[in-house]
């Protein structure tokens, strides 16, 4: 028995470490909704994304970038994490594609809440866009990492978006704070798009649910 949690421990270990020298690339899908044929209109202004990247980070929830890697702003737009061995130490980023940012997924999933709670969200061009009613959005932290145990290895990913409009039950300025985690018992690359997309879908409901004053 022993020898087996041995075993299972050094398999996580080594799929935890598996290509994490250097820079992963990962793509993410944000959820996509459609507008409603009626509703008040919104127009989402393009998130801010606010987050703080530590340089040594003690733990692996914060946000940090390898420094042997690019660490410009536009590095930051697109980090979504940061593989660890299984003892813990910082390795490899995990970043988007070129073309996507942390706040573009963002906004499409505040969007997407905003037309499952019956509003018409407008873009720039559309006819009603001037008109439409403003909602700004701040990016406080959105960050995934994995946690491995004795058993089995936990993917996370968590959220903290300031969201600021006069828009149904949302007035001023308010929290949306969401976390998600799965367990596994084998990891892979896929499993940070996965809990990522999971935490997208975490802040359309909470969108959806600031809307409606639940």
């Amino acid at each position: 028995m022993v020898l087996n949690r041995i075993a299972f421990y050094a398999i996580a270990v080594s799929i935890l470490a598996g290509c994490a020298v250097g820079r992963t690339t990962v793509d993410v899908v944000a959820p996509q909704g459609t507008n409603p044929a009626t509703g008040k209109f919104v127009r989402i202004e393009s998130p801010q994304d606010k987050r703080t990247f530590a340089v040594a980070p003690p733990s692996a929830d914060m946000a940090s970038l390898d420094p042997a890697e690019d660490a410009s702003d536009a590095s930051k737009a697109r980090a979504i994490g940061r593989k660890r061995n299984g003892y813990g130490k910082a390795l490899g980023d995990v970043v988007l594609p070129e073309g996507k940012t942390v706040s573009g997924l963002v906004e499409n999933a505040l969007a997407t809440g905003f037309q499952e709670a019956g509003y018409v969200v407008v873009k720039p061009g559309d006819p009603n866009f001037g008109a439409a009613a403003p909602v700004t959005a701040e990016v406080v932290d959105f960050w995934a990492w994995f946690q491995p145990g004795f058993w089995s290895v936990t993917t996370n990913q968590k959220s903290e978006i300031l969201v600021s409009g006069d828009v149904g039950a949302l007035h001023g300025t308010q929290t949306i704070k969401t976390r998600v985690k799965e367990s596994k018992q084998v990891v892979s690359s896929s499993d940070w798009q996965e809990i990522v997309q999971e935490g997208l879908s975490a802040i359309t409901l909470q969108a959806k649910t600031l809307l409606s004053g639940k």
